[in-house]
């Protein structure tokens, strides 16, 4: 999915955009409607061009397992329904109001004073691509697909502003300005450089908070599960050997999920299989047994590996204290028990510092003390 979004996203530029049409639909937070347009996109004033692009851009900029998702139908005949829309490429104005007016009802208007539903129709010829990357220029297939989001629209931030006409400082007028998209969707998905009618690509600026209605009631797909939801399940599946493991073992643990989890970045099917959890869990020394059992929720979560471990960092902690390394210097850290206590133990591997203050060097101070 990132290649293919790297390459819609680098068309979203004047000089390549294969926008047709646009049509936009602001409804208030009773959801009746305050404003509808349908424009050809190239007859906009380049300026305004550049800005609707920028909004198109945003939806495609979202990151596969973070706030972008590949959702599935709940009913195969909502794929027609939608591929027939993006078909018509918003010129049939009364499939396009009764498409508008769905989304309408469906989205979460709460706490907004007025949303903008925008959407816009493409026609993507798809290059050939040489075995060196660079594009062939020979049209390999035609893409046609929508794609469509919702932006907050609210009054400007009041203020003052200088008029130098007036050679004055004057109260700013408000405008309603139009957000960045908060919720989007592209359909039909383009996996793997082609059409892909069975799935839709959505967007959430909030990645652990999808707009449920409009995922649900509009696009009849199934909900994503989230990055919150995923860690969790995760954690959980970790958590079912009932605290029988190591630092050692948590540490080998972690560099084993970390390998996963690099090997499958640029994959198409990045999830954490049970059956991948449940050898490392072998691997590292846990019970067969316990280890399957532990595993045995993972396929359900649909784990991605992005929300799985942090290749960068690693940490180690109680609820109110924690110490976090670096990935490759997991070494630093041990634990230990002194005096009955249980603590967690940090080779000084260098000069210490507290909030970048560096400290007095206690193993000089006490040379010293012995030489005299």
């Amino acid at each position: 999915m990132k290649k293919e979004l790297f390459e819609l996203k680098r068309n979203m530029r004047i000089e390549l955009c294969n926008i047709t049409k646009i049509t936009g639909y602001i409804v208030d937070n009773n959801r009746d409607c305050r404003l509808e347009f349908t424009k050809t996109f190239l007859n906009i004033p380049e300026t305004e061009q550049f800005k609707y692009l920028d909004i198109f851009e945003k939806v495609l900029s979202g990151k596969p397992g973070k706030n972008m998702f590949q959702l599935d139908f709940l009913d195969k005949e909502r794929a027609r329904y939608l591929n027939a829309i993006a078909n018509t490429e918003l010129k049939d104005d009364e499939v396009r109001q009764i498409f508008l007016e769905e989304i309408a009802e469906s989205i979460d208007v709460s706490n907004k004073t007025y949303t903008l539903i925008l959407i816009a129709s493409g026609i993507y010829d798809i290059p050939k691509i040489a075995t060196d990357g660079t594009d062939l220029y020979e049209s390999e297939e035609v893409y046609r697909y929508m794609i469509g989001c919702l932006c907050p629209v609210g009054l400007s931030a009041a203020g003052l502003s200088y008029a130098p006409e007036l050679t004055d400082v004057q109260e700013r007028t408000r405008d309603w300005v139009v957000s960045m998209p908060t919720q989007g969707f592209l359909y039909p998905a383009f996996t793997d450089r082609h059409s892909d009618l069975d799935h839709v690509w959505y967007y959430s600026k909030r990645p652990n908070d999808p707009d449920k209605g409009l995922i649900t009631q509009t696009l009849w797909c199934k909900l994503p599960s989230t990055p919150e939801e995923q860690k969790k399940a995760f954690r959980e599946s970790l958590n079912a050997v009932n605290g029988k493991v190591s630092l050692e073992q948590a540490k080998d643990l972690y560099h084993s999920l970390g390998r996963i989890k690099d090997i499958k970045s640029d994959s198409e099917d990045r999830r954490l299989k049970a059956s991948e959890i449940e050898n490392v869990l072998k691997n590292i020394g846990i019970d067969p047994e316990a280890a399957a059992e532990s595993a045995k929720g993972c396929n359900i979560a649909e784990i991605d590996t992005e929300n799985t471990v942090n290749t960068k960092r690693f940490e180690i902690g109680l609820p109110d204290a924690h110490v976090t390394v670096n990935a490759d210097r997991t070494d630093l850290v041990s634990t230990r028990v002194i005096d009955g206590e249980e603590y967690i133990l940090i080779k000084a591997d260098g000069g210490i510092c507290a909030n970048g203050i560096i400290l007095e060097n206690r193993e000089s101070e006490k040379d010293e003390e012995e030489d005299d």
